[in-house]
């Protein structure tokens, strides 16, 4: 493979862009809203992503070492904070059909996955705070996913 997802997590390795952790999240909200191949290393799964290929599946063994690292589990938590910076900047998500609908479902998935079931309540909760009453602008699939999620 190359390029270690877990290493890129703890902070040590570089993405298949040549990109470092730190790097991604010093971006501007700009490049968070129009570059669509960095979500996929801050928030990984294990399962194929649906919009970019090549983008990392977690392995078990995977998701058992980022669980027992502190560096992976402060950077997930760091870039949590990011994305949250970059919604409460921008309004374009607030609307029936965005593709930060995707995100926020592969973010409270990630959460569940590798930090903790707090973590991912914490972060849909947020997002529904933000939201407020324009919840209702939402489209139903993305806010019957994170309901359920």
């Amino acid at each position: 493979m190359g390029v270690g997802i877990v290493e890129f997590l703890i902070g040590t390795d570089i993405d298949e862009h040549g990109r470092m952790l730190d790097q991604i999240l010093r971006e501007d909200d700009t490049y968070w809203e129009r570059t669509h191949n960095f979500i996929q290393w801050l928030f990984p799964l294990d399962e194929e992503s649906r919009s970019v290929r090549g983008s990392p599946v977690l392995a078990p063994e995977q998701i058992l070492a980022i669980r027992e690292s502190a560096s992976a589990r402060n950077n997930l938590q760091r870039s949590v904070l990011r994305y949250k910076e970059f919604l409460a900047g921008t309004t374009n998500w607030r609307s029936g059909y965005d593709h930060n609908h995707l995100r926020i479902s592969r973010v409270i998935k990630c959460l569940r996955l590798l930090l903790n079931d707090q973590e991912a309540n914490a972060f849909k909760y947020w997002v529904a705070g933000q939201l407020g009453d324009q919840i209702d602008s939402i489209n139903s699939e993305s806010k019957r996913y994170w309901r359920l999620s």
